[in-house]
């Protein structure tokens, strides 16, 4: 039973990590970017302190009904989304891990398009608007994807690709949308230096 609970507090502890620094490649570290952009917060381990190691309930009855619920595809780990209370712009959202029927990590991302973001991935829209998921990751030519989610809310699925390719500035990630269809519909260029340090896995 000791064993047992050791293993859970570092599971969850490696989890908040990710905030932190680069470390723990899981898909823990690469969902958050699904969302946005990570927000490295003293909020963010409060929370982890009071709800890590509990099961769902306990993140829907800190934050209310999640707005949204990705699963891995072919993994076992779940993310909930949540909007963040007072957030007057709508553009912040509590990412709650979920595994094994426990919350092991808490995250905090920022949606934030900027013009900078929308110059870079204009080209990527050309590649990839109403294709497949095979047909895009043939047209971006960045490898396999890192992590795939499928919603449970709508039906649609997204992938996160290593975008470093892209030789401006900081390292980044690719994050494609694709509708109940399964064609793209939507590509965002993710700057992981403003996303608390974490580097794509290598």
């Amino acid at each position: 039973m000791v064993t047992s609970n050791r293993n859970t507090y570092l599971v969850a502890g490696c989890a908040v990590a990710i905030l932190i620094a680069a470390g723990c490649n899981s898909p823990a570290g690469m969902a958050v970017h699904l969302v946005g952009k990570a927000v490295d917060t003293g909020e963010t381990k409060k929370l982890g302190d009071e709800l890590i190691g509990r099961p769902p309930a306990a993140a829907d009855a800190k934050f209310g009904q999640p707005i949204e619920v990705l699963t891995q595809v072919g993994g076992g780990q779940k993310w909930r989304i949540y909007p963040v209370k007072l957030d007057v712009l709508d553009n912040q959202r509590y990412v709650v891990e979920v595994s094994g029927n426990a919350v092991v990590g808490i995250f905090k991302a920022k949606r934030d398009a900027t013009g900078i973001d929308l110059a870079r991935k204009t080209l990527l829209d050309e590649k990839t608007k109403g294709k497949s998921p095979a047909e895009c990751g043939t047209a971006l030519g960045m490898g396999a994807p890192l992590l795939t989610v499928r919603s449970e809310t709508n039906g649609t699925t997204s992938q996160l690709y290593d975008a470093r390719t892209i030789k401006i500035g900081s390292p980044k990630y690719c994050r494609l949308r694709f509708d109940a269809s399964q064609r793209c519909d939507e590509v965002q260029i993710i700057d992981v230096n403003a996303s608390a340090g974490e580097k794509p896995p290598v």
